[in-house]
């Protein structure tokens, strides 16, 4: 199996490979053209694979792998995986694999030892309902000061979430080097960060949010648990989605787990929509670790 990098001119080669359905997925990727993969069998296109590794460790790598339905159950796409495996490792982060929901896709996480899976909707705020008048009092960039506190509610929230939908999943707890590390880049580099805010109240931080690099849709919110149920994510989420349209982003997105019943409220009460939901696969550090382990001791 040989896999190359895919070249601009490459997609529409591609793009007519790939079924209708997901052909949207390698739209959202042609933008990383660097990151897209073509796989090649015996000298013909078998598929694709776009793979994401974090410069940092503490992020997720993403893999989402296409197959051309001729060339399934070959066990082309289980190579394929193990070949971003060997890249992912070296990174030491987690890393996720997105797929459209199906068993048979399931079934294949859970054969290359991803340790669960879970339901993502992608939703789109289309302009169609008034963004409520809600108080921006309060949510200000993050700051030098705010490091590890700020960040941490996002790490220590996304981790109980996952907890209580019953899926397992490590927090983050940053070492002393990432903390000043971090603290060194906002000093010197505050615009770097400018897609980072945090809520507070005057008595530190309590909410955390975040837009996509290009603005282009929100990328996280999180409450400390200690001050859920005072509205903080329905004003912080409100305040994003206007940093995007701010931004000439008309048409923000953001993504929900199933299940995270509360912020789907939030969410569609504020005008997103659900345009398509996919199953998002983790592997998580400690799945990493042991499995390092069992191959060490075979």
């Amino acid at each position: 199996m040989e896999l190359k990098i895919i070249r601009s001119g490459d997609l529409s080669g591609l793009s007519a490979l790939t079924e209708p359905g997901q052909r949207g997925k390698l739209d959202e990727y042609a933008s990383e053209p660097e990151k897209l993969f073509a796989l090649e069998r015996d000298g013909k296109a078998v598929g694709w694979m776009h793979l994401h590794i974090p410069d940092e460790a503490k992020y997720s790598a993403f893999v989402y792998i296409y197959i051309v339905p001729a060339y399934r159950r070959q066990g082309i796409g289980r190579e394929v995986y193990r070949e971003a495996e060997k890249r992912i490792r070296l990174s030491g982060c987690d890393w996720w694999s997105s797929y459209p929901p199906s068993e048979a896709s399931d079934a294949f996480c859970r054969a290359v030892g991803f340790t669960y899976t879970n339901t993502n909707h992608y939703m789109v705020w289309h302009g169609d309902a008034r963004i409520p008048d809600l108080p921006a009092d309060g949510i200000r960039p993050i700051e030098e000061r705010d490091i590890p506190e700020g960040p941490g509610i996002w790490s220590r929230e996304y981790a109980r979430m996952h907890r209580e939908l019953g899926i397992p999943y490590d927090e983050t707890v940053p070492t002393a080097e990432q903390i000043e590390h971090d603290r060194r880049e906002i000093r010197a580099h505050p615009e770097r960060w400018n897609n980072v805010f945090l809520l507070d109240e005057g008595g530190g931080p309590v909410a955390y949010g975040a837009v996509f690099e290009d603005g282009d849709g929100v990328g996280s919110v999180a409450v400390d648990y200690a001050h859920r149920n005072r509205g903080y994510g329905t004003r912080m989420t409100a305040f994003l989605t206007r940093e995007c349209i701010r931004r000439g982003h008309v048409h923000p997105f953001l993504y929900c787990e199933a299940g995270n019943d509360a912020a789907l409220h939030v969410y569609e009460k504020l005008g997103y929509r659900i345009e398509s939901s996919e199953t998002v696969a983790v592997k998580t550090r400690a799945s990493i670790r042991e499995e390092a382990e069992r191959e060490r001791i075979c």
